[in-house]
């Protein structure tokens, strides 16, 4: 290995115990263990010790400081350095094995669920207006609502679970019920605003089940983080490939109502057994004595640098346009005769293969780079591909590109939080909670955009659908925010 032991013990002590790890105290063990045997100890956490990438700290030793048993305030419980060594070496191996496989199952099948109706709400949406229609912002509202508040509850969950870690399960069961019980109560809606109550502002209290998961994989992934984070998230496409066959097939055989109570069963049905799957590779355990949770102070320091300012600007632009396919591409499709919930379902299928592949890329290139090509790809699909597409052979070429560029985006946070939070292991869900909170602004704001837009004239004389259609100013708006947070990312640093 590369660095001497001294090296080694100086650099696990440079890094902080992140907070999930200091609130169930391993900072005194992580401190005798590596004094007394910093190599062989990295070598056993490791597994081995695959190449530093993107996603792997500079040394294995440096990933011990991110484990955690015992808190200096219970000195008396640290076992012996024979002990701590053998705590450790006992933990499952990192970037592979059974229990890995296991929790990135789980987590790709909690995407899935929590993900497959906002990412195919053009369906309901459609139908929604048929039922209110003269309430079309009010619905608008209702079908953006989730995916904005699915994002922006970050800000709260990440604080929180930081805090009390050990009430994580009991807060995602929680989140579970209510979930369900808004798909359930949605269904019995009689006017347009008890959609945003039900569908808007229940159904998103999921996000207590899907965001512990993308924080826990940094500690089952490092050397295949972005591969790991790639594949999790093409769950959010495989939902979206999936739902709008179901809930097109259920409005036709049962009607909404049934359709409603039929996903809000279906969904803890789902969830629930995938739940026991989602574990952390560091056991978490309350403190020993009764105690409040001790609040941990962050380092702010990390936004004197360029990184997390290119970050936001990207998560940002990016996002102000990123959902607005998804949600008018049934409605669009209708206008020009062709298939919607093919097109939607075929837009979310192509990021089951889309996502992963970007991961990989994400892990092996710069993250500019791979960023801007895939965004100016994107904005030209939206441009041209969608502006002109008033034959279905076009739209199914957009949606194909459009859904391997766009429609991935969140494969590349995971390289992008890497490089941002620079070894802090306290950074990573600051970090995750603020991209959240940001493309948030982008799907709540996304509804009355597009409603105002879409009440623009058809451009006369103009070719294809931008003449056609009223769908003009959309197009623009959804290319134009698509180039720019390709851009913004062009100056992230290496």
């Amino acid at each position: 290995m590369d660095a001497t032991p001294d090296d080694s013990h100086s650099q696990v002590r440079a890094r902080r115990p992140s907070a999930p790890a200091e609130a169930y105290g391993l900072s005194t063990l992580t401190r005798r263990v590596s004094a007394a045997a910093p190599e062989p100890l990295a070598f056993s956490v490791a597994r081995g010790e695959p190449a530093p990438g993107p996603s792997l700290p500079a040394s294995a030793a440096a990933s011990v400081a991110e484990l955690a048993v015992f808190d200096d305030e219970d000195a008396d419980a640290v076992p012996s350095d024979e002990e701590a060594a053998a705590q450790i070496a006992a933990l499952p191996p990192i970037d592979g094995g059974r229990p890995a496989l296991l929790f990135l199952a789980a987590a790709t099948i909690i995407e899935v669920m929590v993900w497959g109706l906002p990412f195919s709400v053009g369906l309901l949406r459609a139908h929604w207006a048929d039922m209110f229609p003269d309430d079309a912002s009010t619905v608008a509202l209702a079908a953006t609502l989730p995916s904005g508040i699915l994002y922006f509850a970050g800000a709260v969950l990440g604080p929180l679970l930081t805090a009390v870690p050990w009430y994580e399960r009991r807060i995602q069961l929680v989140g579970l019920v209510v979930a369900a019980l808004g798909l359930v109560t949605c269904g019995f809606a009689t006017k347009a605003w008890h959609l945003v109550a039900t569908f808007g502002c229940l159904y998103p209290f999921a996000v207590a089940l899907y965001f512990p998961c993308p924080l826990i994989l940094f500690e089952w992934f490092h050397a295949k983080r972005g591969l790991a984070s790639g594949v999790m998230y093409a769950g959010t496409g495989a939902g979206g490939t999936i739902f709008p066959f179901i809930v097109s097939a259920l409005l036709a055989r049962i009607g909404y109502c049934a359709t409603m109570v039929t996903l809000g069963l279906l969904f803890p049905a789902v969830c629930a057994p995938a739940l026991l799957f989602v574990r952390r590779r560091v056991p978490v355990a309350r403190p020993s004595a009764p105690r409040r949770a001790r609040l941990h102070k962050v380092d702010w320091g990390f936004l004197r640098g360029p990184a997390p300012w290119v970050g936001f600007a990207f998560v940002t632009l990016a996002n102000l346009g990123n959902i607005i396919p998804l949600v008018w591409m049934p409605t669009f499709a209708s206008t020009v005769h062709a298939n919607g919930t093919v097109l939607v379902s075929l837009m979310n299928a192509v990021t089951i293969p889309g996502f992963p592949l970007n991961g990989y890329l994400s892990d092996h290139l710069p993250a500019r780079l791979a960023i801007l090509t895939s965004f100016v790809v994107a904005a030209l699909a939206s441009a041209l591909l969608w502006g002109f597409g008033t034959q279905p052979a076009a739209l199914f070429a957009f949606v194909l590109v459009w859904g391997a560029s766009a429609g991935c985006m969140t494969a590349f946070w995971s390289r992008l939080i890497t490089t941002i939070a620079d070894g802090d292991p306290q950074l990573p869900m600051l970090v995750m909670a603020i991209f959240s909170c940001l493309k948030g602004v982008g799907s709540l704001t996304s509804g009355p955009v597009s409603t105002a837009l879409l009440k623009l004239e058809p451009w006369h004389g103009a070719a294809g659908a931008y003449g056609a259609t009223n769908y003009g100013g959309l197009f623009l708006y959804t290319s134009g925010s698509t180039l720019l947070g390709g851009l913004a990312a062009s100056v992230f640093p290496s």
